[in-house]
């Protein structure tokens, strides 16, 4: 667990240094404007406390086996961010693109630790990118004998199709 804190700890600090970036590449589009800044605060906020909830959701799963949580989270995460959108919208057109802006900043995060960064001579190697390590993968004939909770398949499926024409 700890290397998960860490794991999200470094993306939420590398999405403020987004919103940082982005706040002093509008200086040359919209000047000091505190619109703009206040829709990006609110939109990399409402990212964090939507990966957040995410995360969450996610250990609720590994937890239960239940993909309750998950549903319930990605219903309760939708709406935060069109009322967030819509607040900042309604308090002018900077603020919402300032608030769409802070939308990205954690995946542009994301993006530059595990897909720019790690390209770098003598950087971390990235450990979502096993892509040239061989993968083993599951036979098919096992499949069959895997519980699952899908329950009994449908009596139409037990029936063979005889596609042939007489």
């Amino acid at each position: 667990m700890a290397s998960f804190l860490k794991f999200r700890n470094q993306i939420f600090k590398y999405s403020i240094i987004v919103a940082i970036i982005m706040e002093l590449g509008s200086l040359a589009v919209f000047g000091l404007s505190s619109e703009f800044l206040l829709g990006l605060i609110a939109g990399t906020a409402v990212t964090i406390v939507n990966f957040t909830i995410l995360e969450r959701s996610a250990v609720k799963l590994m937890q239960r086996n239940s993909k309750g949580p998950v549903v319930a989270g990605y219903f309760l995460r939708l709406p935060i961010y069109g009322i967030v959108f819509y607040a900042c919208l309604m308090a002018g057109m900077r603020s919402a693109i300032g608030c769409a802006l802070g939308f990205v900043t954690l995946p542009l995060a994301m993006i530059y630790i595990y897909g720019i960064r790690s390209r770098f001579p003598g950087a971390e190697k990235n450990p979502l990118n096993d892509w040239t390590e061989p993968k083993e993968w599951n036979n098919s004939d096992d499949w069959d004998e895997e519980e699952d909770d899908w329950g009994p398949l449908p009596k139409w499926t037990d029936k063979k199709k005889d596609n042939t024409k007489k």
